[in-house]
C-alpha cells in the first residue's frame, strides 16, 4: 500500500494557490509515491467554505476518494492528544486531524506548523508549507 500524505484544512485551502509552496510540496510528495488525502475532519472545515466550485473541483481532483473516516479508534487517539497537549478547547479539531495521520502512519501537510508542532512528539510526522493568505 502507499503511504499517504495528509492535508490539513489550510493546505487544501492552499492548493487554489497553483504557483503556492503548498502545491509544490504535494506534487513533489505525489512523485515520490505518496496518495495524498485528508481526514473527515479536515475535509469537514474545508467544504463548508466560503468556497467557490472550482476550488472544490481542483481539490477533489487532487484528495479523490482519500477522504479519511473518523473511527472508534481515531477518537480514542485524539482523546488522547487532546489531553496531553494541554487540554486547549480550540484544539479539538487540530486532535482528530493529527489523530487520523498518526493512526495510518501519513506524513500531514500544513500551512501553519504551529497549529501541529505539539503533536510531534506523540508520533506526527509534521511537513509544514506556508502560511496562507489573510483574508
Amino acid at each position: 500500500m502507499r503511504s499517504l500524505l495528509h492535508l490539513d484544512t489550510n493546505a487544501l485551502i492552499a492548493l487554489a494557490d497553483p504557483a503556492g509552496v503548498v502545491v509544490k510540496l504535494v506534487r513533489d510528495r505525489v512523485q515520490s509515491g505518496m496518495l495524498p488525502a485528508a481526514s473527515a475532519v479536515a475535509w469537514h472545515e474545508f467544504v463548508r467554505g466560503p468556497l467557490m466550485p472550482d476550488e472544490l473541483l481542483r481539490v477533489e481532483r487532487v484528495v479523490g476518494a482519500r477522504v479519511q473516516p473518523v473511527s472508534r479508534s481515531t477518537s480514542e487517539l485524539a482523546a488522547r492528544l487532546f489531553n496531553a497537549t494541554g487540554r486547549r478547547r480550540a484544539s479539538t479539531a487540530d486532535c482528530f486531524i493529527a489523530a487520523n495521520a498518526i493512526e495510518q502512519d501519513a506524513e500531514l501537510l500544513t500551512a501553519d506548523g504551529d497549529d501541529f508542532k505539539l503533536f510531534t512528539p506523540l508520533g506526527l510526522k509534521l511537513v509544514a508549507g506556508e502560511n496562507p493568505p489573510a483574508g
